[in-house]
This record gives C-alpha cells, structure tokens and sequence, in this order.
C-alpha cells in the first residue's frame, strides 16, 4: 500500500527530566548542545539543536505523566496523514491543532505499545 504523505524525518524528541538546571547544564554545557528559543508555553522546559533534530525538555514537576515524552516525525501533506491514519483504525489522542508559534500542524497518536508519537506539518 502506498501512503498519500511522507515522513520526511524527526523533528523532535520530547524528554521528561526531574531537574531541569541539571538537564540544561548536562545538555548545553557537558554536551555542547546549542540552546535554541523556545516559545513561551505555560509550562517549564528547555530546547536545544542536536544535528537536524531537535531535544525539547519538560520538567516532570509540571508534566508528571511519562507519556508527555514522545518523538514527532515531520511529514509533507498533514491532513493526507492524518485521514490515512484514521483508516488504519489508528486513533489521534491529542489535536489536531495548529501551533501558534511556528503555524505547524500536529496531532498525536500512539503506536501497538502504548509509545506516543507527534505528526507535525509542514511550517505555515
């Protein structure tokens, strides 16, 4: 079967982390990962470039439920995913929305075990 879109890569990976100090010195300055902006959501964390793909920290104090971590996948024709997906019997358990920072669309679904996966459009 072919798909009607394509993941063109990850875009970001999601960790929880307990300390978000620790967490950025770990990553900003033991790693050397550059900082990147991040908008200003209502809720703690960090962002930083590693490679093409980006690292986006929460603090666990905010975001006690381990399935807030997760990896987007950026793909080309959203709304072709997400109808595709739907077919599949796969169901979206988060959005669609659209991003206010950045205009990306996204929606979240989960794979057979439980891990939860971000669909992000392209920029708008």
């Amino acid at each position: 079967m072919s798909n009607p879109f394509t993941i063109s890569g990850i875009h970001h990976v999601t960790l929880v982390v307990g300390d978000l100090e620790a967490a950025r010195a770990f990553y900003g300055k033991i790693l050397g990962l550059p900082v990147l902006d991040r908008p200003n959501y209502e809720f703690e964390g960090a962002w930083f470039r590693c490679g093409p793909i980006e690292l986006h920290l929460l603090l666990a104090e905010e975001h006690q439920d381990p399935s807030r971590q997760h990896f987007a996948v950026e793909v080309d024709k959203f709304d072709e995913c997400i109808a595709s997906i739907r077919c599949a019997g796969v169901g979206i358990v988060g959005g669609p929305g659209v991003r206010p920072h950045n205009r990306r669309s996204f929606a979240f679904c989960k794979d057979p075990s439980g891990n939860l996966i971000e669909l992000s459009g392209p920029p708008g």
